[in-house]
């Protein structure tokens, strides 16, 4: 995986470029261009934030080990670890640009940001401001959600929940301050707190609701109420069980088949 972090020479954002590989079961290599040695401590941090490398899952396979079994087994042997952005405003963004479209407007969105205001990288909050909610809607496509990216932006920031790079406080940033925010539901609210590790709520939008019916014959209230016993990894549990079942191959048995006549 690779990203771009923004880095300032002659007073304009210029992008630079990491990548991380990984090695081993156990190893992640991180390299870079474009950055002074200065920059060395920030980019490992990103880097450690794109692959939760800090997490550490031991609660999460106690606490799934009765409902999620499969999953269980899934995190003990290295898996169940979210991909995130280089910082909390990122993902708070991304989620924004998930509501109420198709993925490819939430990728054609994504993009319209890197390329302005972001200038080949994420942008930044203040960059987000600086942009205003009118270029938002206008060039970058945003709609709707033009209020409420600037918005929330100016009151993160002057709430003290994130700092200028865009790096987020979990304990000022909890369930009820993200839905405080005008255009944050519960569904962008619970996404939003999985990223920040908080696994105990399901974001719940119209894919899960179709998923739980269609795949489990079951409601999200049931479903949830079925498995309590998984208590604040619940999200955690729901979504690995989604990526199983969705790379799952359906294995036949082949010897018992009883051999059937070719006609070549």
């Amino acid at each position: 995986m690779a990203g771009c972090i923004c880095t300032r020479g002659s007073g304009r954002a210029q992008p630079a470029r990491c990548a991380v590989t990984q090695r081993d079961s156990q190893t992640l290599v991180v390299g870079w261009a474009g950055f002074s040695d200065d920059a060395v401590p920030e980019i490992l941090h990103r880097a450690s934030r794109w692959v939760s490398a800090e997490w550490d899952p031991a609660a999460a396979i106690a606490a799934l080990r009765a409902g999620f079994p499969d999953e269980a087994r899934l995190i003990a042997a290295g898996g169940g670890r979210l991909l995130r952005g280089s910082t909390f405003y990122e993902d708070f963004i991304k989620t924004l640009l998930t509501v109420n479209t198709s993925w490819s407007g939430t990728c054609r969105m994504n993009a319209a940001l890197i390329a302005e205001p972001g200038g080949g990288a994420f942008p930044s909050p203040q960059a987000v401001i600086d942009y205003g909610e009118e270029r938002l809607r206008q060039i970058a496509k945003l709609g709707f959600r033009s209020p409420t990216a600037v918005a929330a932006t100016r009151r993160m920031l002057d709430d003290g929940a994130i700092d200028e790079a865009g790096h987020g406080y979990p304990d000022r940033l909890d369930y009820d301050y993200l839905t405080i925010h005008k255009g944050i539901g519960p569904y962008a609210a619970a996404h939003c707190r999985m990223l920040l590790h908080d696994f105990s709520r399901i974001p719940i939008d119209s894919v899960v609701v179709a998923h739980l019916r269609e795949r489990h014959d079951t409601s999200p209230a049931e479903f949830i109420a079925a498995r309590a016993e998984c208590g604040a990894y619940l999200g955690l549990g729901y979504r690995l069980m989604r990526l199983r079942e969705k790379f799952q191959v359906a294995q036949i048995d082949i010897g018992q088949a009883s051999p059937t006549p070719s006609a070549y």
